[in-house]
């Protein structure tokens, strides 16, 4: 099975997808190929992974001869593609699927939809929702959205989890990380059970059992995917945006609500080299999100570095 993933708007989502498929065929057939431009930036080579660099002259011919050798020994290849190369009526023949990576905003989704429509009406094969939070309901609402754009649309039914630094670091460097290598996995997943069946079904219906469901559909943000979906709804409803309908569409419900309140910890002390407070003053910082308790924290609002503790010398101040 060869698929190429490329991005209507940029290369950075579709690379991290085919960096995710790739290890994704990893653990499953314990060998993978990744087909590169040569003068894109690549990860660096595992194990059983090998990388493939072509130009833009020979991608068609280089192409071929990687599928080739994926029917003949039922490997799996994965390309991260250029979309301009995409074009290419002669390249796209040698592909199992094409695969266009959609950014998670209305205008990622309207780009995707219209560039499709211009690629010709076999491309591309499947679209991918990205960067999209909350598992099997965020790829739902994904799937409602491009249906309305492109009625004729295949729509994966798996969206891809915003990538943290340190997660897109790790997978980069050929060590996906326990939740990246499950987002992975989910992937490969649904990518060999389009290309089997012909077409998608939500993995939700195709799970055997209701645990395996809920595994799927449930909503497996990590903390910092938390955080930055909770800043981006903040910035909107501070930008005179309220929760659209489809916000709340399938948010739970709360009957005999009332309000409550749960300490957080915070750090008191005595502060140099703050931006709006003087030198030496003594301070109660924001909620502390992240220490080493002794040598830095990280509150709601900005990176601290730990010297004395209370008690100890306060060194550096006057």
């Amino acid at each position: 099975m060869l698929i190429a993933f490329t991005g209507a708007s940029g290369r950075t989502d579709a690379s991290h997808a085919s960096l995710l498929a790739a290890h994704a065929a990893l653990v499953v057939d314990g060998r993978a190929t990744l087909v590169l431009p040569d003068d894109a930036p690549g990860p660096q080579a595992g194990a059983g992974l090998h990388v493939v660099r072509v130009s833009a002259a020979e991608a068609a011919d280089r192409i071929w001869r990687v599928a080739d050798a994926c029917r003949d020994g039922g490997g799996t290849a994965v390309a991260d593609l250029p979309s301009a190369w995409l074009r290419d009526g002669a390249l796209r023949a040698h592909l199992d699927a094409a695969v266009l990576v959609v950014g998670p905003h209305a205008a990622d989704e309207r780009e995707a939809a219209g560039w499709s429509a211009d690629g010709g009406e076999t491309f591309p094969t499947w679209y991918l929702g990205c960067r999209r939070a909350g598992g099997g309901p965020a790829a739902a609402r994904f799937a409602a959205a491009i249906m309305e754009l492109d009625p004729r649309a295949a729509v994966m039914p798996y969206a891809l989890p915003p990538l943290g630094r340190g997660e897109a670091t790790a997978l980069n460097h050929g060590s996906p990380r326990g939740r990246t290598l499950r987002t992975a996995l989910l992937l490969m997943a649904a990518m060999r059970h389009g290309a089997v069946a012909g077409r998608f079904a939500p993995l939700e219906a195709a799970a055997p059992d209701e645990a395996g469901r809920i595994a799927v559909a449930a909503d497996v943000r990590s903390f910092p995917e938390r955080l930055r979906d909770l800043a981006d709804d903040v910035e909107a409803v501070e930008a005179g945006l309220k929760p659209e309908a489809s916000d709340l569409a399938d948010a739970p419900v709360l009957d005999g609500w009332s309000c409550d309140a749960v300490a957080a910890p915070i750090l008191k002390g005595r502060v140099s080299g703050h931006p709006g407070i003087a030198e030496g003053h003594r301070v109660r910082t924001s909620e502390v999100y992240l220490t080493d308790r002794r040598t830095y924290a990280r509150t709601l609002s900005r990176w601290y570095v730990l010297r004395s503790t209370a008690g100890e010398p306060d060194a550096g101040l006057q």
